[in-house]
């Protein structure tokens, strides 16, 4: 990412930088004050756009997310008192802890979120809403992912989105649900949702939909914090465990999959020698735990096929044809068109890539992935593989038309370009 090049743009930056850190942990913080989302996240929002002001002016903070806070809460405050119906003031302001709104230092503010945002984020998943609006509201108000990223996450249009986010935090004012982690006997009922959301941010951390960079580094690391914690909360539940390893296994390839932040290289292509081993240890230790426990969920058995990968020292030592049973294991799980994709790029090395590609057939007659470019890349090289290099190519060419991240463009142009200058 190019370094800002003006004042203007250093601190625009820098804000961008904290809203990508802090807004989850603001918005948590926010809604225990306010009893609304909608009005903490407004807070919180009018806080960062009061920060391209005043950083400016001032300088930037040494704790950039106690300053959001504390102008959030401020704001807060101000509106309440400013409310045109003084009983409706005196309802806001109650919702305040005493210590929370008295306190003038910003450090005894920030010990109190430690918990809030797992709680925000089981408050986001109450079965009072709706499963997918659930999953889209965490990625907005915990992870502060634009409802445009969250179109991408989920192949929709942006306006939908809004439409759910809107309907969903209706629901949490109209049922007065509170911010507060679940009773013991409701937790099981819910981990899974959550468990879906924490993977579906350490995605969209791990590769990027839209921009210039590949990574979200923040996003992975908030992930694997909130899965730490769920381990925490739930040291009994396996897929909590099988999540946490997948996370772990899937980032420690990061040092050899990203040598750039712009730069994507392959699986087959990587240096293991790279890959963060302290990661992969700890990955295997929650993935034993997560089979010694019971029957392993999609999850475990998703990490299962991560620790095929970091068991060998090179790809061709890879056991392919245990990763296609363990594909065939999580198809039994959920019937998934991504699990099916992934399970077609096995086949390639287990088999051979003319056998992959009569699976991806049956696949793109369903047309489950049909505007995904995924579908298209894997097509491209699967086809390359074979020899087929023209259709290999206008494969690429349809992939990259399809991609929004600069970075996965990047790697494509480069497969165009390599079978361009072998044709020539």
């Amino acid at each position: 990412m190019p370094s800002p090049t003006t004042p203007k743009e250093s601190i625009r930056h820098q804000v961008n930088e904290a809203y990508k850190v802090e807004w989850g942990r603001s918005v948590a913080f926010l809604m225990r004050l306010a009893g609304d989302l909608q009005t903490a996240e407004d807070c919180v929002q009018d806080a960062f756009e009061a920060a391209l002001v005043y950083w400016a002016r001032d300088g930037v903070p040494n704790k950039p997310g106690a300053w959001i806070r504390t102008a959030a809460k401020h704001r807060f405050i101000d509106g309440a008192r400013s409310s045109r119906s003084r009983r409706e003031a005196l309802d806001r302001l109650a919702h305040l802890e005493p210590h929370a709104a008295q306190e003038p230092e910003i450090e005894n503010m920030d010990r109190s979120i430690k918990d809030d945002e797992l709680a925000l984020i089981f408050l986001c998943c109450h079965p009072a809403i709706a499963v997918t609006d659930q999953v889209m509201l965490t990625l907005r108000t915990v992870a502060g992912l634009r409802p445009r990223e969250i179109a991408a996450a989920f192949f929709a249009q942006s306006e939908a989105v809004r439409t759910r986010l809107l309907r969903a935090k209706r629901k949490i004012r109209g049922a007065r649900i509170p911010i507060r982690l679940p009773q013991a006997d409701q937790l099981e009922a819910r981990v899974n949702q959550v468990l879906g959301v924490i993977y579906l941010i350490f995605n969209e951390g791990y590769l990027v939909s839209q921009g210039d960079d590949a990574r979200r580094p923040e996003l992975v690391t908030e992930a694997r914090r909130l899965g730490f914690k769920l381990v925490e909360l739930l040291p009994e539940n396996s897929e909590a465990h099988g999540l946490l390893a997948l996370l772990l296994l899937t980032d420690a390839r990061t040092p050899a999959r990203l040598p750039e932040p712009d730069l994507l290289v392959p699986l087959e292509d990587q240096d293991r020698a790279l890959w963060n081993q302290e990661l992969i240890s700890s990955g295997i230790k929650h993935l034993t735990h997560a089979f010694r426990q019971g029957s392993p969920g999609r999850y475990a058995f998703q990490a299962a096929i991560a620790a095929e990968h970091s068991k060998v020292t090179s790809h061709s030592s890879t056991d392919w044809r245990a990763i296609v049973v363990l594909y065939d294991h999580l198809l039994e799980i959920e019937n998934s068109a991504i699990y099916r994709l992934n399970r077609c790029v096995a086949v390639s090395f287990a088999d051979s890539p003319l056998s992959a590609l009569e699976d991806l057939a049956e696949l793109e007659r369903e047309g489950a992935l049909e505007s995904h470019y995924l579908l298209a890349a894997t097509r491209a090289d699967l086809l390359r593989k074979a020899g087929r290099k023209n259709e290999a190519l206008n494969a690429y060419k349809a992939a990259a038309a399809q991609v929004e991240n600069t970075a996965v463009r990047k790697f494509l142009d480069r497969r165009v370009s390599e079978l361009e200058v072998d044709d020539t």
